[in-house]
């Protein structure tokens, strides 16, 4: 053996002493010029035994790195004459130089390679953004790793679950009985109204405004959110008080100042001092809002503080750095029986009885950062969510898409082996080594990774221009902001390339040179089978892939198609309704003899606009629901298309209907009764008194197809049940509803001017309850097209390069008679073998977890085998029309001018 240095001998000659780190040994020999090498190695090590007395192993070790990465001056490197750098480097060049002269002669196969790639890793790079996107969703507020959302039980669901809003009450409970908390903020939602700006001697601004909160005073300190003007600690504090968007100021301000400046919001025109300016708020946070209103602002919060039952507040903590969360939740059991129950008695309600079948009264702590994306269940009232199930779907619709332009370049490079075999021979009878050969390949293989990579980058961006028309889905491309990106990107590439070519490099470096030069190699086509479970591979994730397609279609086609119950078409509905005041039951009148005006109807709300949960008791024995509300007219049934079963409709001109109610058939069964027999009974509701049962309507479905068919009392309009929110809906037969719809507004306009006027079609309405899914699934059904373009793609380059291969088989076969047709199928039979199998394989991987993401929904469609058949023919039809042209072409060519060729 020889020894390089004394530090090596040293080592040999005693294993058991303690030395210095070998990898920068090695490192100093390798870059250290010969001369200098055992002086400078000799100064290293003394010092080194000098802190090994001193400091011990570890320090000893670590400040012998250091002393070796000192050394490394620019003198010292420009010094260094290592022959190998200069063989190694031009062995470099010489690998480039072959890449780049195969890539010009076989431009071809190198373009499908490339773009294919390309193509897969533009799908991936989008997809990735997307997850880093929605991963990041308020990830930035401070303390966030200690910011709890306080969620509790669903108490208006007859079934229970969580939910996402809490009683104002809750919060003060909070603080005062849990030392754990540092701090609790509450967000309300007082829903969309009226925001005006009216300057002296000025033309007022009007908008009807959807995104309105209010919060304590606490809001921009807890969340971390800067004011761009305006003091963030004492802008919310008191009444009266609003902090509102840019967006805000330049509508009502344009570029004048806004601070100090009176709103005036909704009906009763409360006074707000726009006492501050957000900066532009981030994209991924779980609320948004374009005003801010100081917590009391809100007549309401004052009446309902006390309560537990008034959901209508988001309840948010901050622990303290020692407290423990799960701890704090166990705790946090005990707020039901020792402040939450009191009140109950108070309002004469069994408490045990109201959350019998519930499961208790519980408070669940759910992190902030986790909102965005764990919270499909218990939903956010401020704003949108989405659902952990994409990001998973979507990172596995990623990896396939790149696999499959990862198995495109394996299959051409194997398939196209033979063209390379004499090389590989000559090479290798002139000593060429195995490993250098492999190392060439490599080099090839990671440089069409990185060609690819740049043309992604393009295609990623134009990618994204056309994904957000088509689905709408747009996404901030953020990915730059994160430094990540820039050593993530060339190491996932690099690794890429080295993955791709790997099983290449060894296949064509096999060859034995004395077969190959003797020509008893003629086709790469010899070694099927890899080639042929690579492909099966990619039949299997598109056939997969498009069948999830078809199933997500049906399913949302299914919640759009479903009969509700009622006749959704053609009904328009007038939104903010009780802003006309007095005025609206002589409008309500004057729309019902408009010309193509069948029915009008004036209601709280429609179906899909959500009900507003109470809790009524029934009168003789005293049990108590929660149940949702609506007070409507006499028109509502008829304008809906409902149908009674027992009983009868509310009657204007019977004075006693202000205290009668109407019942659908899940309330009526949940309280006993039977249609017949809930005609005469009593509910009652503390504040009125009795409300008698007149009638039940049949059911239909109220909310959305995500929930079952909740219990519903229908009141009077006119009753003295709380609830002043109004609608007209009106149901028409015209058929020019744009003139219809000019005419109303022109009239709405005239009885109130200073009335934003607000509409919509109420199926447009039911169907964007959708909307999510909707956007997702077309997210999904255009990555899904990717995957089958870039399996395309490679099935062309893949039958092109095998018909050039046994273009003399053809001819021969065609010499003793074989049919044009009998051609094609023999160029397209095994294809069409591995798609069969492949649809055998896609119904088994596929089945369970299109099954599972079909029982999200409580209506909901069964996973049709016919669907992976027809996912399989859409296959072949695509596969065939891809490769079709080329194997007609090899059909018909004429075989005496292919065997003159040979």
């Amino acid at each position: 053996m020889e020894l390089d240095s004394p530090i090596e001998f040293h080592i040999l000659m005693n294993p058991q002493s303690e030395y210095p780190p070998k990898i920068f040994l090695k490192i100093l020999k390798w870059f250290c010029p010969t001369k200098l090498h055992e002086s400078v190695e000799g100064d290293l090590w003394e010092e080194f035994e000098f802190d090994l007395q001193r400091f011990g192993i570890r320090r000893a070790r670590r400040r012998f790195a250091w002393n070796v990465v000192r050394f490394f001056r620019p003198a010292i490197l420009l010094r260094h004459t290592n022959k190998r750098n200069i063989i190694y480097t031009d062995m470099l060049r010489s690998y480039f130089t072959i890449t780049f002269r195969n890539l010009y002669r076989n431009a071809s196969y190198s373009i499908i390679n490339i773009i294919g790639l390309a193509i897969g890793m533009a799908a991936c790079l989008l997809i990735w953004n997307y997850v880093e996107h929605e991963t990041s969703f308020d990830t930035f507020h401070p303390d966030v790793e200690r910011t709890y959302r306080v969620d509790q039980t669903s108490i208006w669901n007859p079934e229970g679950g969580i939910m996402g809003s809490t009683g104002p009450a809750v919060a003060e409970v909070l603080l005062k009985n849990y030392p754990e908390i540092q701090e609790v903020m509450r967000i309300n939602t007082p829903g969309g109204d009226v925001m005006r700006f009216e300057p002296d001697g000025g033309v007022p601004t009007v908008f009807m405004e959807e995104k309105i909160l209010a919060a304590d005073s606490n809001f921009f300190n807890f969340f971390g959110i800067a004011l761009q003007e305006g003091n963030s600690k004492s802008a919310l504090s008191g009444i009266n008080k609003v902090v509102i968007s840019p967006k805000a100021a330049a509508r009502h301000f344009g570029e004048g100042a806004a601070l100090g400046k009176i709103l005036l919001w909704g009906e009763n025109k409360i006074p707000l001092e726009v006492t501050g300016i957000t900066e532009s708020l981030p994209a991924n946070m779980h609320f948004s809002f374009d005003y801010l209103i100081s917590m009391y602002s809100n007549p309401s919060i004052k009446r309902f503080d006390w309560s537990f039952i008034w959901t209508q507040m988001v309840t948010y903590i901050k622990l303290k750095p020692e407290a423990n969360a799960v701890e704090l939740q166990y705790k946090m059991a005990e707020i039901g029986e020792r402040n939450i129950k009191p009140t109950f008695s108070r309002l004469g309600i069994d408490y045990h009885d109201f959350i019998r079948d519930k499961g208790g009264w519980n408070f669940v702590l759910q992190p902030v950062a986790n909102i965005h994306l764990y919270t499909v269940n218990s939903n956010n009232r401020i704003g949108a969510v989405s659902d952990i199930k994409y990001i998973y779907i979507f990172s596995i619709v990623g990896l396939f898409v790149l696999l499959i332009a990862v198995i495109n370049f394996v299959n051409l490079s194997t398939a196209r082996a033979s063209t390379r075999a004499k090389e590989v021979g000559v090479k290798k009878s002139l000593g060429a080594f195995k490993s250098s050969l492999i190392g060439q390949f490599q080099v090839e293989s990671i440089t069409i990774a990185f060609l690819a990579l740049i043309i992604a980058l393009g295609l990623a961006e134009l990618m994204r221009w056309l994904i957000g028309p088509l689905s709408d889905v747009h996404i901030p491309f953020t990915l730059w902001k994160d430094g990540k990106v820039f050593w993530v990107l060339p190491l996932t590439t690099l690794l890429i390339g080295f993955l791709a070519g790997l099983y290449p490099s060894f296949y064509l470096t096999n060859f034995n040179p004395a077969q190959v030069l003797k020509g008893r190699i003629a086709s790469g086509l010899k070694n099927k089978t890899m080639r042929h479970t690579l492909v099966l591979i990619q039949f299997t994730i598109s056939i997969t892939l498009m069948t999830g397609s078809l199933v997500v279609y049906q399913q949302l086609n299914y919640l759009k198609t479903k009969n509700l119950g009622f006749d959704k078409g053609n009904i328009l509905v007038l939104n903010a309704a009780e802003k006309m005041g007095n005025q609206l039951e002589s409008f309500q009148q004057e729309l019902q003899n408009m010309p193509g005006v069948t029915t009008v109807t004036r209601a709280m709300t429609v179906p899909g606009g959500g009900a507003f949960e109470d809790i009524f008791m029934k009168e003789k024995d005293d049990t108590k629901l929660p149940i949702g509300q609506v007070k409507i007219d006499e028109h509502y049934f008829k304008t809906f298309g409902l149908s009674l079963v027992a009983g009868r409709t509310f009657d204007k001109n019977r004075l006693s209907d202000k205290e009668a109610i109407i019942l659908n058939e899940t309330a009526v069964k949940l309280l006993g009764w039977t249609p017949e027999t809930a005609l005469g009974e009593n509910l009652i509701y503390p504040e009125i008194g009795k409300l008698e049962v007149i009638g039940v309507v049949k059911d239909f479905h109220f909310q959305s197809l995500y929930l079952n068919i909740s219990p519903l009392v229908f009141l009077d309009i006119n009753s003295p049940m709380w609830g002043d929110q109004r609608v007209l809906a009106i149901r028409f037969n015209s058929t020019s509803p744009k003139v219809l719809l000019e005419s109303i507004e022109n009239r709405w306009h005239s009885l109130s001017p200073d009335v934003p006027f607000q509409y919509s079609f109420l199926n447009e309405a039911l169907e964007s309850q959708y909307r999510e899914d909707e956007r997702m699934g077309g997210l999904f059904s255009l990555f899904t097209g990717i995957s089958i373009l870039v399996a395309m793609i490679g099935l062309v380059g893949l039958v092109a390069y095998s018909v050039e291969q046994r273009k003399r088989e053809i001819g021969v076969r065609k010499v003793f008679g074989a049919s044009t047709g009998r051609i094609f199928y023999l160029i397209n039979k095994q294809y069409l073998i591995l798609i069969v199998m492949a649809l055998l394989l896609a119904m088994g991987i596929s089945w369970w977890p299109l099954s599972h993401w079909l029982e999200s929904f409580v209506y909901r469609i069964t996973v049709n085998p016919l669907l992976f058949v027809l996912a399989t023919i859409i296959e072949i039809v695509l596969a065939v029309t891809c490769v079709g042209y080329l194997s007609y072409r090899a059909a018909i060519s004429n075989p005496a001018k292919v065997l003159k060729e040979d």
